[in-house]
């Protein structure tokens, strides 16, 4: 759990993107067949989706590359959901065009993976009941909403990008309590311990 504090603000940083995405997400949604622009609004849907998954793999790459130099064992968990967002960053930006039935396919895959890498890191934390809980509900919460996005890739755009918008809102607000749970357990400077020793 020490060591695992020291990435505090990664966890802290995706949370937020994630709170941001859900909240333009939900204001685009509100948009969807009440102007004559669809066509624009779903391109702007697609970059939108499309940059938020490219930030979430430039900040796993980053969080796995650090680890990996400090011989975090969690290095190689973050760098495969590092590649998996990057490639699903990649499929997005080729077809550059969200439609509903691709919109609840993207939104599904991207719910389940996330959820299968968060319960993979409970497992690893399952020694810590905070992190155990809020990981593991989180997880079960990704996995659920994955399979209900597969199940009705066929709805209405607008109801899928709502529904969407409230899963990244519930994403967002547990990684930022795991973030703070995790800069409580980030190790203490080492300044700290030389003038308590040296008194």
């Amino acid at each position: 759990m020490n060591k695992l504090g020291i990435f505090w603000w990664i966890f802290a940083l995706r949370g937020g993107l994630a709170l941001l995405f859900a909240l333009v997400l939900y204001c685009g949604a509100s948009l969807i067949g009440s102007i004559f622009f669809d066509p624009v609004l779903l391109i702007v849907l697609s970059l939108l989706l499309g940059s938020y998954v490219l930030g979430n793999s430039i900040l796993l790459g980053i969080a796995g590359g650090f680890a990996l130099e400090r011989q975090h064992p969690f290095g190689w968990l973050l760098l495969v959901e590092c590649v998996f967002t990057a490639c699903l960053a990649a499929y997005i930006g080729h077809s550059l065009f969200v439609t509903a039935h691709s919109l609840a396919l993207l939104a599904g895959l991207h719910a389940l993976v996330t959820g299968i890498f968060q319960a993979s890191l409970a497992i690893r934390l399952r020694q810590n009941p905070h992190c155990l809980y809020a990981l593991g509900l989180c997880a079960a919460i990704s996995l659920c909403v994955g399979a209900a996005f597969l199940n009705h890739h066929t709805e209405a755009l607008a109801p899928v990008a709502k529904y969407l918008s409230l899963y990244e809102l519930t994403y967002g607000i547990v990684l930022i309590i795991l973030a703070s749970f995790l800069r409580q357990q980030r190790p203490q400077p080492l300044t700290h311990e030389r003038t308590t020793t040296a008194l």
